[in-house]
């Protein structure tokens, strides 16, 4: 019944949010022709449908005045609904990040930290990332140092780069702490699919200690050429924001650490396939 709660929740928030972005794109039209004219077939609509009652005419012509106000009304609202505003081409988008990571892989290399990313729930505070050097372990606690090197522990710990992404989904999606890793996997669908319509569909499962989250139609998929085509080991090492939004919400569900053992592309379909793995502890 909890379960069945929250996505309801889920799913009230996402209808209040699309209508909110539906009136935002009628006061704020800007240069889209298409708000403009959803504008212009309102005023039309309130303009016949005003004459009909100010001359309280039983005729012919205000009948038609009638019809021609409702359709107006109709067509503005159609056109609105499905217009998308200024979205920004997902070419475009998915070139935005390989750059920084690329960079901040190499860094973690010549300074000997080659490890794949762990992330980590931290109490009191957000998930943390802690990329090992060599087979170093995994610390239990975190000073808030970028470089640890103490309970026999070496490595970077960093904000994974999902936080402002998580985050945000937290206050403005209304995504909450899923209960358990089934609940994790079934948000992480609701947002990619639904709410951020970045993939056609998610599909997931649970191999043992191994989660496999296969997402295809990714609408991204440009940016994860890049980073392949410079090394497989930069995804595993800092996943981008959507590929660690799985990590973080899983972490955060289930209290664990868990690692990022493949991300894998699939040109065909234009599908990334994730796999996370529990560590012990």
């Amino acid at each position: 019944m909890s379960r069945l709660r929250n996505y309801r929740g889920f799913v009230f928030d996402e209808m209040n949010r699309r209508r909110s972005a539906l009136f935002y794109r009628l006061r704020h039209p800007g240069d889209s022709d298409e708000a403009k004219a959803s504008l212009a077939l309102f005023i039309a609509a309130a303009a016949s449908l005003g004459l009909v009652f100010i001359t309280d005419r039983a005729d012919m012509t205000s009948a038609i005045l009638v019809l021609c106000g409702f359709a107006c009304f109709i067509a503005g609202l159609f056109i609105l609904t499905f217009h998308r505003g200024g979205a920004v081409p997902p070419d475009i988008c998915g070139r935005l990040d390989p750059g920084p990571r690329i960079a901040l892989a190499r860094i973690a290399a010549d300074i000997g930290v080659d490890g794949d990313a762990v992330i980590l729930k931290i109490a009191g505070g957000d998930p943390v990332q802690f990329n090992p050097a060599g087979a170093s372990p995994t610390p239990d606690t975190f000073t808030g140092s970028t470089l640890v090197v103490h309970e026999g522990a070496v490595g970077l710990s960093l904000p994974p780069l999902a936080v402002p992404l998580w985050r945000h989904l937290r206050d403005q999606y209304g995504l909450i702490t899923p209960d358990g890793i089934e609940s994790s996997l079934s948000a992480f669908r609701e947002v990619l699919v639904v709410s951020l319509e970045l993939a056609d569909a998610v599909a997931t499962s649970i191999e043992g200690e191994d989660l496999v989250i296969a997402i295809s139609g990714y609408r991204l998929f440009d940016g994860c050429r890049i980073m392949q085509n410079e090394s497989p080991k930069v995804c595993t090492m800092f996943p981008c924001a959507v590929c660690g939004l799985i990590g973080l919400i899983t972490a955060d569900a289930t209290g664990t650490a868990w690692v990022y053992d493949r991300i894998v592309l699939s040109e065909e379909d234009r599908s990334v396939t994730i796999t996370l793995r529990r560590l012990p502890g």
